[in-house]
């Protein structure tokens, strides 16, 4: 999700977006402490059905975070590596485009069959200014983020990229891309209807707040 800020491997690579096209990074925020319900349930469970096989605050590439995927009809947590590996270099896809992933070998499949949404208290983009300035993306309507995304069951592992869409008013003047965001109403439905799911990601995307982030 990101622009001028990459997230570098540990060999020191950096990782391309999904479809081609400029390379994108990807970073967002899971909160353990947030105030909203749904957040500490989501929480609650992770901790215990996978205590210590997820991270929590800042999600970077190459981190295990918690997920939420339909398994046997039931909506459940989940913990999930970010990237798709196997690229060269070692580098990991983060990114799928919404408007072309059904026609990609790498995620038409998953589009089909294994969507995967990732709560977020809010993701990161860095500006076009010369100083790349970290910024936090929020909406005042949504105290979660829903992100869509698409995963693979790699070495026993859960792997997603997540899908973005373009930018709308609140967010182009940061980047031209902006990660796929649905309301927790819509969870379920796109996870479990591929058909739906499709017209879900085509749809307009929230309202965002952008404020100055802490650089690390």
């Amino acid at each position: 999700m990101g622009r001028t800020k990459c997230w570098k491997s540990p060999a020191g690579q950096g990782l391309p977006s999904g479809n081609g096209g400029e390379r994108m990074c990807g970073r967002y925020s899971f909160s353990g402490k947030s105030d909203d319900a749904k957040m500490t349930a989501i929480t609650s469970a992770m901790e215990k059905q996978y205590p210590g096989q997820y991270k929590t605050g800042e999600i970077f590439p190459g981190d295990a975070a918690p997920a939420i995927i339909s398994r046997q009809g039931r909506i459940v947590p989940v913990p999930a590596v970010f990237g798709f590996p196997g690229f060269q270099d070692g580098k990991l896809l983060i990114n799928a485009r919404a408007e072309t992933a059904a026609e990609k070998p790498s995620f038409a499949e998953s589009l089909r069959e294994r969507r995967i949404i990732l709560p977020a208290t809010g993701f990161f983009e860095w500006g076009r200014d010369t100083a790349k300035t970290k910024y936090l993306f929020t909406a005042a309507a949504m105290p979660v983020l829903y992100l869509c995304g698409l995963f693979k069951i790699i070495d026993g592992s859960y792997r997603f990229v997540i899908l973005t869409c373009q930018a709308n008013e609140t967010m182009i003047e940061t980047h031209d891309r902006m990660p796929v965001i649905i309301g927790e109403n819509e969870v379920r439905v796109y996870l479990t209807d591929a058909a739906a799911a499709q017209e879900i990601i085509a749809t307009a995307a929230p309202l965002l707040t952008r404020q100055r982030a802490p650089v690390n």
